[in-house]
């Protein structure tokens, strides 16, 4: 009898566990947009506001985290030839930003993030040098090239259409570290619409 017993235990223990592994199979739903691990995106907000044309790709570690970078380059020829004249004392020539995400938000098709970056960021400044030649003044502007590395936080917020399209809002701050003649502070600000695969 204590045989038996211990055999009918054994198998409503094993129908138990199979019972619990295949509902939790079938309860939970991954979202396809999950299994894409990788990401392009084109800055649109920074290519028509500013002339800089911004390109990233993110690589999808797990639901949690990701990290990316972002290359931009200034593509305006107005702005270089307004910098002479303008009140603008430095010019962001080229910005790398590597960085690393994490998602506040559980959800796959919206959620909100955090984000660390580094930017190395490079460009010109300009230095007003007045001399007197005897008889009056006169003020020169020379223009030199800087390169520096900044960085900073940023928070953003991801919508995604159709399992694969996507809308990236990302506003942040970083702090240039080693050079004088750079910008003190370097905004991290975009409107990325791009794709999952």
């Amino acid at each position: 009898m204590k045989k038996i017993s211990l055999i009918f235990l054994v198998f409503i223990s094993l129908n138990t566990y199979a019972q619990s592994t295949e509902n939790t199979s079938t309860d939970t739903i991954v979202s396809p947009i999950l299994a894409k691990k990788n990401e392009l995106k084109l800055d649109v907000l920074n290519l028509t506001a500013f002339g800089k044309l911004g390109i990233s790709y993110e690589r999808f570690l797990n639901q949690d985290f990701s990290i990316g970078i972002t290359g931009m380059v200034f593509n305006k020829k107005s702005k270089n030839d307004d910098f002479l004249t303008d009140d603008t004392r430095t010019k962001i020539d080229y910005q790398v930003i590597p960085y690393v995400r994490y998602a506040l938000s559980k959800s796959a098709t919206n959620l909100y993030y955090l984000e660390g970056f580094i930017n190395v960021n490079g460009g010109e400044y300009k230095e007003l040098k007045t001399f007197n030649n005897g008889t009056a003044d006169y003020v020169l502007i020379t223009r030199n090239d800087y390169n520096d590395v900044a960085l900073g936080g940023a928070v953003g917020y991801k919508l995604y259409f159709k399992e694969s399209f996507v809308l990236d809002l990302t506003v942040g701050l970083g702090k240039n570290l080693f050079q004088e003649n750079s910008p003190s502070t370097v905004a991290r600000l975009g409107i990325n619409l791009g794709y999952r695969f």
